[in-house]
């Protein structure tokens, strides 16, 4: 309620209160106040405008108010707002086709109104009413354009020389009106059980209530899933014909004509909205796994139904059936939707960790739901792939005295194997039987470990190449790598940055950026290729999400902050990928060209974190995109540039068409290349500068190519430890080198278990994958050309649980573990269900400040993470990380550590399956220099009742 007892009334004998809610008449007499009152329930509220108006003149106060959200505010005497706003109403909200909508607006007398009817586009009628002293009214035909709603708007003008009211000479004010149209409107049907049982089929026909013809999509979704996101069935007529905003703008020149006041309107009304969408509720978990079938689109002519079979998963819960139809002909919609439950007397549920390792023990705990009375008793028994062996019984029986459910364990050991492995249980009792399947990998946690060993083989020689697998069974690989030039370890050092761990910016395109080259320089299958294509376009997609507004990217994604030799070097791929026919995200490219072009002209040589080498690449990639910076070229020239600077710089000049200025700066540059400061924020190296520079000789078709490519290839195929940056650039200049000069034919043929294959190319290197048994292995290799091959084997394979070595080199880390109440706990064996916490200590031991650190956790089979990041509890950990990666079996976090400084990071677990497993050392390391390291040696933990 509102009282507004300072609305001196009482030069009024009567007057009446006008607001969007109701009008009402106040009596008022010559010495009283003019106290009113209004009472405005609660679900009304909203913002509300309060004209009074003496009754007999239509003579105003000139006072407003607004009532907003709880709180009242006073316009203030004489207002403008008050003398420009026409307050009216329609008879209803809602109107069909075919209706009379009833318009009532308060009006003086000897006025005329101009009513205009718009929508979102275009002023669909207007007409001129005259208006009646204290209310006029008018009615409106409502029509099919008027659909889904329309704005009406109001004019009201008073005659300019009168002196009967002081109403202003014109008033706006504009409501909108909803329209149905019932033609527009489909209701489809859907008929089923009101009951379904997992694993049966059952029936669903789909029909129009009124016979309508339509074409629809069916879907049958687990509730469990939609619950996630509060999935409501898609409404495809409110879509359609949703409320749209008013698209006319009305002008006028009221203020610049008429000598009588009017009020400011601004010139200029523009008023319209939209619905809220609705929020989501909490989301609730679901034990189950979820059903999700989707048919159709299928159509229905006029009074037709169909019927559709569908079988149910094994699955025990509730579905929704969803119906989404329209006729677009007719601009017809509509939707429905039934929820149904799903159940069965018996049903029987198996838990899994998420990740088995060989030599682990496993209880499998198995739940058994007797849901009606009449089953007393149920024998369950498990059937397993070969990587898992029961210890003691796979059968068991159990006894149900009433309607409920019982645990039953069954034990396993854990063997290596490199495929998926099937669990499948079933549950027989009272003449009903219920399965449950599950898949899950086994996997061991322990790094890939590769090893090389080089042959030579002469014209016309067969050599005959044995060795021997290491590693535990299912994680042995050997490949042959043949080449007519000395070899440069393509196979294995790609295989490193595609097995990669972590994925920041960098690594995403270290990835991804040696493959484009692949089948440039070798044969490969169709297999093969395939998988590069996926691989290439993963990246690109990925690389997307790493941009931020600016059009730069970012080294993780979600920081603001871009880093410019990331950007460069992503850009640089994407370019790439794109002559090779590779599809980029639709705005990338542009909003990446802005960013570069901008730093470009902004950037000075004072940059103390970004030199020369920065700015050289940068523009570099522009004169790759074809739009090279000419004046920031030209006068980075002019500047005293590293080594480094000078390679890059002269290749910006040679794809922009200045092959003079190219060689010019060419010649002034060197391949001796010396440590550089900036090469601390490009992660970067003598090495990777080098595999830059070979890549600006190609593309200068420089003659000393050949003496630097020996040299990066090089140290290529030799057994020192490379970083991702220097890993993909020195492959990607190696594989643009070989394409430039080309490579002799190969010509062998390699037998293997009394099989003969050939490989004959023209290209400078040949893969071919060989077949492994454990143990003892041997190849033939024979040369038909007459030309030196080399041949390189390369074996990985995985070490065994408890096998990895504990070191570290200017870092160190340290696990401790502890309870509830933050006291150490002895994880050798701890009850199923305790929850603790995992605290890990990074220290920098030496003098230099580090960036870039890694750490990784690794969790036992049986152990869970508690990971909460969904709720208002946070993700489960907390750090001083850059970037944290939480996934299934570990945590990896992301930092920069200072010198002589430590950092602590914790992590909640939940001691959550039975059974004996492995807990893997804890590792940290600085990804771009491997002079900072440490990993610790794992150790077996029990989880007992």
């Amino acid at each position: 309620w509102w009282n507004r007892g300072s609305d001196n009334l009482s030069s009024y004998e009567n007057a009446s209160v006008h607001t969007a809610y109701k009008e009402m008449t106040v009596t008022t007499n010559a010495n009283g106040d003019g106290n009113f009152s209004l009472n405005i329930p609660e679900e009304d509220r909203g913002r509300f405008l309060i004209r009074v108006i003496d009754a007999e003149s239509g003579h105003a106060t000139g006072r407003t108010a607004y009532f907003y959200k709880n709180w009242w505010q006073s316009a203030g005497e004489g207002d403008s707002e008050s003398s420009r706003m026409l307050v009216f109403s329609a008879e209803k909200e809602t109107y069909q086709v075919g209706e009379k909508a009833k318009i009532t607006f308060p009006s003086g007398s000897d006025g005329r109104a101009l009513v205009s009817i718009e929508n979102g586009t275009e002023v669909l009628d207007t007409k001129w009413i005259e208006t009646k002293k204290g209310e006029t009214t008018f009615n409106l035909d409502i029509t099919e354009e008027y659909a889904p709603n329309v704005y009406v708007n109001i004019s009201l003008l008073q005659p300019h020389s009168q002196t009967v009211n002081d109403l202003p000479i014109r008033l706006y004010g504009v409501i909108p009106l909803s329209i149905e149209d019932p033609k527009t409107i489909l209701k489809p049907q859907i008929s089923m059980p009101d009951i379904l049982k997992p694993e049966q089929e059952y029936s669903v026909k789909v029909s129009e209530t009124n016979g309508k013809a339509m074409t629809y999509t069916l879907a049958v979704v687990d509730d469990g899933l939609l619950d996630l996101t509060n999935f409501k069935t898609p409404d495809i007529h409110s879509y359609f014909y949703t409320k749209e905003a008013l698209g006319v703008k009305t002008f006028d020149v009221y203020d610049d004509v008429i000598g009588a006041y009017s009020g400011r309107v601004d010139n200029i009304y523009t008023i319209g909205g939209g619905d809220d969408g609705a929020s989501a509720k909490n989301k609730k978990a679901d034990r189950f796994k979820p059903v999700v079938t989707y048919l159709g689109p299928f159509t229905l002519t006029k009074g037709e139904s169909r019927s559709h079979t569908l079988l149910m998963p094994n699955y025990v819960g509730s579905v929704r059936a969803m119906v989404v139809a329209g006729n677009v002909s007719a601009s017809a919609y509509g939707n429905v939707d039934k929820t149904v439950p799903v159940k069965t007397p018996l049903m029987v549920l198996a838990s899994l960790p998420r990740k088995l390792s060989p030599g682990e023990k496993v209880t499998i705990p198995v739940t058994v739901f007797a849901m009606e009375k009449r089953i007393k008793n149920a024998t369950i028994s498990i059937e397993t792939s070969d990587a898992l062996k029961p210890i003691g019984s796979a059968s068991k029986t159990i006894q149900f005295t009433e309607v409920g459910e019982q645990i039953v364990n069954f034990e396993y050991e854990v063997s290596a194997s490199e495929m998926a492995q099937t669990i499948k249980v079933t549950a027989k009792g009272s003449g009903e039987t219920a399965s449950y399947n599950l898949e899950m990998d086994v996997f061991n946690p322990n790094p890939i470990t590769t090893r090389t060993k080089d042959y030579d083989v002469n014209a016309n020689v067969s050599e005959a190449i044995s060795f021997n697998t290491f590693g535990v069974p299912g994680s042995n690989e050997a490949t042959l790598e043949i080449s007519t030039l000395p070899p440069f370890d393509f196979t294995r050092r790609l295989q490193y940055l595609i097995r990669y761990p972590y994925g920041c910016v960098e690594q995403t395109t270290s990835s991804a950026f040696p493959q484009l080259y692949m089948s440039d320089i070798m044969d490969l299958t169709v297999d093969k290729k395939q998988e590069i294509q996926k691989n290439v376009e993963f990246a690109v997609k990925k690389l997307n999400t790493f941009q931020v507004p600016s059009g730069g990217l970012s080294y993780w994604p979600g920081e603001g902050r871009e880093d410019e030799w990331s950007t460069n070097y992503a850009g640089h791929f994407m370019l790439e990928a794109k002559a090779k026919g590779y599809a980029l995200p639709l705005t990338f490219l542009s909003n990446w060209l802005r960013f570069q072009q901008t730093k470009a002209r902004q950037w000075r040589s004072t940059d103390s974190r970004y030199g020369s080498h920065t700015q050289a690449y940068r523009l570099y990639t522009l004169a790759l995109a074809g739009q090279p910076e000419f004046a920031s070229m030209n006068r980075l020239k002019e500047m005293k540039l590293s080594n480094d600077a000078k390679w890059r710089l002269a290749s910006a000049y040679a794809l922009a068409g200045q092959d003079k200025v190219a060689r010019e700066i060419a010649q002034t540059a060197n391949v001796n290349f010396t440590s550089d400061r900036y090469d601390y924020y490009t992660y970067g190296s003598t090495y990777r500068n080098q595999a830059m520079a070979l890549e600006a000789m190609v593309i200068l078709k420089d003659p000393k190519q050949k003496d630097l490519a020996t040299s990066v290839a090089k140290r290529l195929a030799s057994e020192r430890w490379l970083s991702t940056q220097e890993t993909s650039y020195a492959l990607m200049a190696m594989s643009k080198m070989v394409q430039a000069n080309g490579g002799k034919d190969i010509d062998v043929s390699v037998v293997q278990n009394g099989q003969t294959s050939t490989l004959k190319t023209t290209k400078a290197l040949a893969i071919k994958g060989l077949s492994l048994v454990m143990g003892g292995n041997t190849v033939r290799v024979k040369n038909n050309k007459e030309n030196l091959v080399y041949v390189r084997l390369v074996q990985s394979g995985k070490l065994p649980l408890g096998e990895e070595l504990a070191e570290q080199k200017n870092l160190s880390v340290k696990t401790t573990f502890l309870d509830g109440n933050n006291k150490v706990l002895d994880i050798s064996s701890l009850r199923q269900g305790t929850e603790f916490t995992a605290k890990v200590e990074v220290v920098n031991n030496s003098n230099d400040k580090i960036d870039n650190v890694a750490l990784s956790q690794i969790i036992p089979s049986g152990w869970e993470i508690v990971n909460t990041r969904f709720t208002d509890f946070g993700d489960g950990t907390s750090s001083e990380a850059r970037y944290t990666d939480i996934r299934d079996d570990r945590v990896n976090m992301f930092f920069d550590l200072d010198r002589k400084k430590s950092k602590v990071f914790t992590i909640k677990l939940n001691a959550s399956y039975l059974g004996t497993y492995y807990l893997p050392g804890t590792q940290a390391e600085a990804m771009y220099d491997n002079n900072y390291y440490a990993r610790n040696k794992g150790r077996w933990v029990f989880v007992e009742l």
